[in-house]
């Protein structure tokens, strides 16, 4: 069994997938960023899995092709998404029901795949996630949103992202997001932008995700999710705002809706020992 979440070596690379496990207990799956932006290593991930082993339990994950040290060739397709899902359990020998964890487009992955095989999970927690494009980018508030204040700011980083498709504007991007994604300003941390950033390749996909994600609506399967869910946002979340999480509530017809009021779109880093306090509460 591998070592605290701090050791971020994988458990076991497969085929050129790179595949973790963490803790020990009854199992928890967490489903990465699909975009390469929430995996090990990277401080919003290590959040959710050092919480889930600090709860007792095994966490297990990897790093979606193309990234980390993943180095089979990326797809980049929510085929991909489940394909290396299905493909992690199995190596950790995992064949029972599993609890499902997901935030941001990782909750939406995480939606997804459990609409497809809804017999995997034994309970989710969806966390600042939502059912497709069309919550996320129609949602008041969100920063998508032309409403929001910093929308036009928002649009021309994105741009520049992709006509420049390399590590500065992908950085300065990112920077924008999370300082507008906390309520806290004083837990942002964004990244330093250094002159050769400009000509190293970027190191997520982002732009190429987006395109995937455009055509993704979950909002109609909702029904198909039996399971216990918990659904947490944070009230001031402008990624996934709160009508995101609202609908996702009003589909799943099993499910708990649970806000913190003084949080973005990380609830577990802002306001985390009462996000943790609701999971174990829910995950008893």
């Amino acid at each position: 069994m591998p070592g605290p979440p701090s050791d971020f070596s994988p458990y076991q690379i497969h085929n050129g997938l790179a595949i973790y496990r963490f803790g020990i207990g009854s199992p928890i799956f967490f489903m990465p960023g699909p975009h390469r932006f929430q995996r090990p290593g990277h401080r919003t991930a290590d959040a959710l899995i050092d919480g889930f082993v600090q709860l007792g339990h095994q966490v297990i994950t990897f790093d979606p092709p193309g990234s980390g040290y993943s180095t089979r060739p990326a797809q980049i397709s929510m085929a991909e998404m489940h394909q290396c899902t299905e493909e992690a359990l199995e190596v950790c020998q995992i064949s029972d029901q599993v609890g499902g964890v997901g935030h941001s487009m990782g909750g939406l992955a995480l939606l997804a795949y459990a609409i497809d095989y809804p017999a995997r999970f034994n309970r989710l927690a969806l966390v600042g996630a939502g059912t497709g494009r069309q919550a996320y980018m129609n949602a008041p508030e969100a920063l998508w949103n032309r409403s929001h204040p910093a929308f036009w700011r928002t649009a021309v980083l994105g741009i520049l992202h992709m006509v420049w498709p390399c590590l500065a504007p992908e950085k300065i991007n990112l920077n924008f997001i999370e300082y507008h994604s906390f309520q806290n300003k004083s837990l942002v941390r964004p990244k330093r932008v250094e002159p050769r950033d400009w000509l190293r390749p970027k190191e997520g996909r982002g732009t190429e995700w987006h395109r995937v994600a455009k055509n993704l609506d979950y909002a109609s399967y909702l029904h198909k999710i039996k399971v216990p869910t918990l659904i947490l946002c944070g009230r001031y979340d402008p990624q996934y705002p709160p009508a995101c999480s609202e609908e996702l509530a009003r589909g799943i017809p099993n499910s708990r809706l649970q806000f913190f009021e003084h949080s973005g779109h990380y609830p577990f880093i802002e306001e985390a020992k009462e996000f943790w306090m609701v999971v174990q509460s829910f995950w008893k």
